[in-house]
């Protein structure tokens, strides 16, 4: 049995399929959090049903890679059943798409979801004569509550949902007889354009012309839409509105909305370093004998030498490092992340930057890739095929690839930052200063193109126990990740120490220290981050630097090459040429930084 969920952006999807399935699935509070088809295999009594989450979509027939590869979904799969969540707050609109899947000819079922929020908003529907109206199943539905749950287990259990496929799919070929003008278009011929992409001439009297009605623009689903919705939708009246929409409405409308949240995500950076400084002296403290007994235990059982030496003080460092002040860095932004995610803030901090950036050539579209580069950039590169133009997907893949942050990213620089006193204004500065540089000039070589029009969700009070598990899947991969690489690549760099290759970069030494103000190893970091940008930051722990020198170091190391997997992705969607250009400037952006930050401090 295959089951496909389908839903405007933001309604909860995902949502529900975790609460349906139990799967690790991110569910955010913003638009674009599902970036392809995903496979999901429940097992419902003796039933085997694969779900397939899609990517939220307003109309399944319009231009689009969401569109298109939905389309291509129903064209190699017989789907059983078509699961519409639509937005309970927000029903008129979400409706549109209703329509729309029920003239495929396929059993649909609508969950009326957020349905706890909606009555939170004073908003009353009749499940039943919604239900009624459209002809098919309506159960309300809260994905955080879990209201509606079993009604769903129900309908999928059924025996007779085979049955009512058979006889819809059966009833659309008979209408394919008897066709007026005035009629809907026959269902099985829209699953069958659905399916091809062509029109099949089925349409008898149709006044559309042939080919042209994928649109279904001039069939009225949006009046329909609107008259059901008022049939079936209730308000309680006036209301005086509550504390989580004023602060909306004062984020999305007013001026200082945008300062606040920069002044928000200052604060929440300084908080990631006074959490790194307060908890790098204990959990040292109680590392400290256990690295000192494996620093024993290395150089009793391994023979004098290079490799004792080597792996003796590596190990030990390996350990220390990542847990005293990596580790902190990591579950903290990882907390962060999940805060700003769940509560609806992080696509404010995109619109803003938005805003603040649409005069030097930042699409609107770019909107939600920035937002997930945040959390890690290579499915954020994936997300850009959203572009519409070839131009418009470059200019943000490399704003992904060059200047974005990822969590880990965040974490390790902001350890570096601590432990050097580096100037964290200089640093945020000159991101912000590249980007907006960087957005200027391609948007000058690429012109944009049309606005783009995107949905923010509303602000909510985070839902701890999601907010849990994503620090959880984001904090696991310290340990699945990142310690491994962090424990080789000090190994990689004591034994780049201790056996003095090292010495041959000191030629480079009068050459750094002229042109970037930084030693000929803090320059070595620079080049670490083709291999990953994270890891970059560990070549620095293991120097001596002032101030002075790892500001400039690490707004080098900020602002340099993609890292490897993000360097896979970018291939994958734009091509090898592209990727080219892409290590080009941000080899040149990087070195530009080191000397300008040189010459200014």
């Amino acid at each position: 049995m295959v089951i496909v969920i389908i839903g405007n952006p933001n309604v909860g999807k995902s949502a529900f399929l975790n609460r349906l399935s139990g799967s690790n699935i991110l569910v955010s509070n913003y638009p674009g959090t599902s970036t392809t088809i995903s496979a999901n295999p429940v097992k419902i009594g003796k039933k085997e049903i694969t779900i397939y989450d899609t990517p939220g979509i307003y109309s399944i027939f319009s231009e689009g890679e969401e569109q298109k590869a939905i389309r291509d979904l129903f064209a190699r799969e017989e789907v059983d059943l078509i699961l519409n969540i639509v937005d309970a707050s927000n029903l008129e609109r979400n409706l549109v798409l209703s329509y729309e899947l029920m003239d495929l000819g396929l059993p649909v079922l609508l969950l009326l979801n957020q349905i706890d929020r909606a009555r939170a908003l004073g908003i009353r529907i009749n499940g039943k004569l919604l239900s009624e109206l459209l002809k098919i199943p309506v159960i309300p539905f809260s994905a955080t509550t879990g209201e509606g749950l079993q009604e769903v287990w129900e309908i999928m259990e059924s025996p007779s949902l085979e049955k009512k496929d058979k006889a819809i799919k059966e009833e659309g070929q008979r209408n394919k007889e008897n066709i007026t003008r005035e009629n809907k278009p026959p269902q099985e011929c829209s699953l069958n354009e659905l399916r091809t992409g062509q029109c099949n001439g089925h349409c008898g009297l149709c006044s559309i012309p042939t080919g042209t009605c994928m649109s279904y623009a001039d069939w009225g689903r949006v009046e329909k839409a609107r008259t059901t919705a008022n049939m079936v939708s209730s308000s309680l009246g006036e209301r005086q509105k509550i504390l989580l929409e004023k602060t909306q409405t004062f984020f999305d409308s007013s001026p200082l909305g945008t300062l606040v949240l920069l002044l928000l995500a200052y604060l929440a950076f300084v908080l990631l370093l006074k959490f790194v400084a307060i908890s790098e002296g204990p959990i040292t403290a109680l590392l400290e004998p256990l690295n000192q007994s494996i620093e024993s235990f290395l150089s009793n059982i391994l023979p004098p030498g290079i490799i004792n030496t080597i792996l003796s003080k590596a190990v030990p460092e390996g350990l220390i490092i990542p847990f005293s002040i990596i580790m902190p860095a990591m579950l903290m932004v990882a907390c962060i992340m999940s805060l700003l995610e769940d509560s609806g803030l992080l696509p404010r901090y995109s619109v803003a930057l938005e805003r603040a950036g649409s005069f030097f050539g930042i699409s609107g579209e770019a909107i939600i890739p920035l937002s997930l580069g945040f959390g890690c950039r290579t499915p954020a590169i994936m997300a850009s095929r959203i572009m519409p133009t070839a131009s418009q997907r470059f200019i943000v893949v490399t704003l992904l690839s060059i200047v974005v942050p990822c969590a880990a990213t965040l974490g390790i620089l902001a350890s570096v930052i601590a432990a050097f006193q580096a100037s964290l204004p200089v640093i945020v500065g000159t991101m912000f200063v590249v980007l907006m540089l960087m957005g200027f000039i391609l948007s000058r070589l690429m012109p944009r193109e049309d606005a783009f029009i995107y949905e923010l969700p509303p602000l909510r009070i985070p839902l701890w126990s999601n907010v849990g598990k994503k620090i959880k899947m984001r904090f696991s991969g310290f340990f699945t990740e990142v310690l491994p690489l962090l424990l080789i690549m000090s190994i990689a760099v004591r034994a780049l120490l201790e056996s003095g290759f090292l010495e041959i970069f000191r030629t480079m030494e009068a050459f750094t220290r002229f042109l970037f103000g930084i030693p000929a190893e803090a320059f070595i970091a620079v080049l670490v981050t083709i291999f990953q940008r994270y890891l970059a930051p560990l070549v620095l722990l293991n120097l001596e630097l002032t101030p002075r020198e790892a500001t400039i170091a690490i707004s080098m190391i900020a602002l340099s090459l993609p890292c490897l997997p993000a360097m896979v992705m970018t291939v994958r969607e734009i091509g090898w040429g592209g990727l080219t250009k892409i290590l080009g400037l941000g080899f040149l952006t990087s070195c530009s930084v080191g000397i300008l930050l040189n010459l200014i401090l």
